[in-house]
């Protein structure tokens, strides 16, 4: 009972702090302002988390993980390489819009400390997962699916761009669109259904 009491204090810590590190950073977060959102002493804050710094890891691989670990799942699954771009983008594009401080928050901390992108391609064991997309990619160039000039680091990249950049730079996009007399949320909702047959319409023989 005092263990799951301890493990239920824990992630009310985990969950109040993903919401104040990604309103305001790292830089701007308090721990005060963390115990006040998980409703508890900032004695207990620290008595679980020694520092900002320890419990910011914690958040943020968790919160990384849940992103890349959508990407891993979608190009393991049994399907061809169009059917598990059109499953990732969906699960992706889905993650994105209902959070959408998260990109941001992602690409300021990992600037600001590039050592959390190696620990969470530590935690994921990311080379084992691109093998088996690389894997798969190669099999359906043999079998004549895609074209054979696809380079899978491009792909990939090209894949995680369409879809994140909308978010990261939401003012330059919601001017253009404000330009064409378009609603940003209109333009997200259109582009979700859309990314993904442009991305196989790139590649399809």
């Amino acid at each position: 009972m005092a263990i799951d009491k301890e493990i239920n204090a824990e992630q009310k810590i985990i969950e109040a702090a993903a919401d104040i590190f990604e309103e305001k950073g790292f830089e701007g977060a308090r721990m005060q302002q963390i115990a006040d959102k998980a409703g508890i002493n900032k004695a207990l804050l620290h008595y679980y988390f020694r520092s900002k710094d320890l419990l910011f890891e914690k958040v943020f691989l968790n919160i990384a993980s849940k992103i890349f670990l959508k990407f891993f799942k979608s190009f393991n699954i049994e399907g061809s390489i169009f059917e598990n771009i059109e499953t990732f983008l969906q699960l992706h594009q889905d993650l994105l819009y209902e959070n959408r401080k998260l990109p941001i928050f992602f690409f300021n901390e990992i600037t600001r400390n590039p050592d959390l992108i190696r620990k969470l391609m530590l935690k994921l064991e990311v080379s084992n997962s691109f093998q088996l997309i690389l894997k798969q990619f190669e099999k359906e160039k043999r079998d004549g699916i895609i074209r054979h000039d696809v380079e899978v680091s491009h792909l990939l990249v090209n894949i995680i761009s369409l879809s994140v950049f909308p978010y990261i730079g939401r003012p330059i996009i919601k001017e253009i669109m404000e330009e064409f007399d378009l609603n940003y949320d209109t333009f997200l909702n259109e582009r979700r259904s859309m990314i993904a047959q442009f991305v196989i319409n790139s590649i399809k023989v």
